[in-house]
């Protein structure tokens, strides 16, 4: 259904003359259909000024100045001028009212003006401003603007993070000794990928791999949130009236253009120019809403509460899971006049406080250091939020004052007044970063359960950012390679020496399995996201890669069976057979060191070094089945031992094979080349 809002505004007549009329407009109710007859009719009754007595069957002018309405009889009797003053001629009734009813046009301001002239053509002149409003276009059109919006934002910042993703990681990987420095990486990837909350995510990705500690994390959380105001303060520029071209030129770019890069600009051009259209939108379908009376009165009660003004900020951002387009929405807000600064600086601070539930959501699945990383986004937000609401509570206190001599414009000043919140706390909590670490760490406490602590720590979050998804699978890959090549290591000298349980290292060949489940279904998963052609061609390598690692682990299970055929230790008895073992084992362990060197760092070196072993490994394989094979020529019979000593070498060679793959893979960039990896 639609419904009107409509304010009055009587100016007081306006008298050319000394007269001894009044014209007083009468109440009347304000509200109605958009597009349809109002329920009540607009009435002005006039006196005589010296004793109050009404003055009936006197022509008054009604007449529509500004929007679209039309004017009806309600009373009386009418007739059309047609003069430049067009609209209805009434005449007063037995008690001095003239009234007339409205029919409002499409939503918008309507301007309504009530003339009489007396005998001595004084003009006697009464406004009235009314709002047509209809409340389901206005909820399509914000709904609409804020999907826009974010569509907008999505599209600018994926495609800026698959642009600088991996300068990104370096970025955050390496400057991050230090609180200061990570203050700056953080503030510096923020503002390249516009998304706080995926260097947040990143970050508490970091710790859950230990490739962070929780103190670092806080330093770049602390920059990130200095990073986001970038958006706002782009939005403040005023250049929506480009949204149109920015969205044809990015659409041409990624459309047309060859080279990849280009076309993650354009999309990048194109997000932004969505951005300002959503930006528009909302404020386009807003402005209207403030010369409602019964609306800004809302508005004025809603801003004015600090805790119910953060409360709805923190509500709207978790709901949209953007700062930024909240923020963008309190800029409109504010823009359009509907809300004062104080109450825009509250719901700020609810958007600060909101987006911290990324965070949250991304360290559900992650050890306790990552949730310990997410407390300390939520604490930072939170304590901040408290005291500058105290802060800001006087509205001419020294930070109002600040924001407003940074700008005249409402829109500039929301936007300064977010860069102000998350700069000054930054500052104030520079300090004290250790501080908010051993919070965190009192919250959620670290427990002996750290030690069980799943191999394989997969960030479902991080799928919608391919980049960071496959630095996800490489590091976890690693881990599991690691697993893979311990296993296979002992099981080599279990058999050799009978040291270590067989049950443990079968269970750690079934972590094994699991953990190549899980990776092979995190890799699938991407198949669905947008994946540039470096990826898509890196994909199929990443799985045969989780393969290649699992067979590995496969024949850690072979050699424990084939100790069950031989006694002792089997390095102490002599023979060609026993050497050929023991070289088979000291190669194979050097084997599984480099492959996890090559995945971790991407070692070239270490990715030859590895095949130069795998070429040791048949040699030796080689040599000892023709001594095995001279001695049953020699001697007639087959030593049981023996044969056994020979499956083992096999074992290792066929391991040093599938380590040959994942290094030839490293080696040919990472990518597929249209072949199966040699077995």
């Amino acid at each position: 259904m639609k419904f009107v809002i409509i304010v009055l505004t009587l100016f007081p007549a306006v008298v050319l003359a000394q007269s001894e009329f009044n014209l007083v407009a009468l109440p009347y109710a304000d509200y109605g259909s958009s597009e349809k007859e109002m329920d009540n009719p607009i009435a002005v009754e006039l006196t005589y000024a010296s004793n109050g007595a009404p003055i009936a069957k006197y022509e008054v002018h009604f007449a529509v100045t500004g929007g679209e309405a039309r004017l009806r009889p309600s009373g009386g009797y009418y007739t059309i001028e047609e003069d430049s003053f067009e609209g209805l001629v009434v005449q007063t009734d037995e008690n001095g009212i003239a009234r007339v009813d409205i029919e409002l046009g499409k939503m918008g301001e309507v301007v309504i003006t009530a003339i009489l002239f007396d005998d001595d053509g004084h003009q006697f002149m009464s406004t009235f401003d009314i709002v047509s409003l209809d409340i389901r276009a206005i909820v399509f059109q914000i709904i609409g603007g804020l999907a826009v919006f974010l569509i907008g934002m999505q599209m600018m910042s994926s495609n800026l993070q698959q642009v600088a993703g991996n300068r990104m990681k370096s970025i955050l990987r390496t400057l991050t000794a230090n609180r200061f420095m990570g203050v700056m990486a953080g503030a510096l990837v923020t503002a390249l990928i516009q998304s706080s909350s995926a260097t947040t995510v990143i970050t508490v990705s970091f710790v859950n791999s230990a490739l962070m500690t929780l103190q670092q994390a806080v330093g770049v959380i602390l920059g990130a949130n200095i990073g986001t105001t970038i958006t706002g303060q782009l939005i403040a520029f005023k250049i929506t009236k480009f949204a149109f071209p920015m969205i044809a030129i990015g659409f041409a770019i990624s459309s047309f253009s060859k080279n990849y890069k280009r076309q993650m600009w354009g999309k990048v051009l194109m997000g932004l120019g969505l951005l300002f259209l959503g930006m528009t939108t909302m404020s386009g379908v807003m402005k209207p809403l403030q010369g409602s009376a019964p609306v800004r009165e809302f508005f004025t009660k809603f801003s004015t509460s600090p805790l119910l003004g953060i409360f709805a900020g923190t509500l709207v951002t978790v709901f949209v899971q953007s700062s930024s387009a909240t923020v963008g929405l309190t800029m409109t807000l504010a823009g359009s006049g509907l809300i004062g600064l104080q109450g825009a600086f509250f719901l700020v601070l609810g958007d600060n406080i909101g987006t911290t539930i990324t965070a949250q959501l991304a360290a559900l699945g992650g050890n306790r250091a990552a949730k310990q990383t997410a407390m300390a986004h939520t604490l930072i937000k939170v304590i901040g939020a408290i005291y500058f609401a105290i802060l800001i509570m006087d509205s001419h206190g020294f930070f109002m004052n600040l924001v407003r001599k940074t700008s005249s414009d409402p829109i500039r000043q929301v936007a300064n007044a977010h860069t102000i919140f998350n700069v000054v706390n930054c500052l104030l909590f520079i300090p004290f970063v250790p501080a908010v670490a051993r919070l965190s760490r009192f919250i959620i406490p670290s427990g002996e359960e750290e030690e069980h602590v799943p191999d394989i720590l997969l960030d479902p979050n991080l799928l919608a950012t391919p980049v960071l998804a496959f630095d996800n699978l490489n590091r976890e890959m690693t881990k599991m390679a690691r697993v893979s090549g311990k296993g296979v290591c002992q099981a080599a000298e279990h058999f050799l020496t009978g040291k270590h349980q067989a049950k443990k290292i079968l269970a750690m060949e079934d972590s094994v399995d699991d953990m190549q489940r899980d990776l092979t279904v995190y890799a699938s998963q991407l198949f669905k996201e947008n994946l540039s052609y470096e990826q898509t061609l890196r994909l199929p390598v990443v799985l045969h890669t989780i393969n290649d690692i699992e067979r590995v682990s496969d024949h850690a299970v072979n050699m424990v069976e084939a100790r069950n055929r031989v006694e002792g230790n089997v390095l102490d008895s002599e023979g060609p057979l026993t050497v050929a073992a023991g070289q088979a084992f000291e190669t194979l362990k050097e084997m599984v060191n480099q492959v996890v060197s090559a995945l971790e760092t991407h070692d070239l070196k270490a990715a030859q070094k590895v095949l130069i072993l795998e070429g040791r490994m048949n040699q030796i394989e080689e040599e000892a089945r023709d001594n095995y094979g001279k001695s049953l020529a020699t001697y007639g019979i087959a030593n049981m031992t023996g044969l056994a000593i020979l499956d083992f070498i096999d074992y290792c060679e066929r391991a040093g094979d599938h380590m040959k793959n994942i290094a030839q893979s490293i080696l040919g960039g990472g990518v597929w080349h249209g072949q199966e990896p040699g077995e």
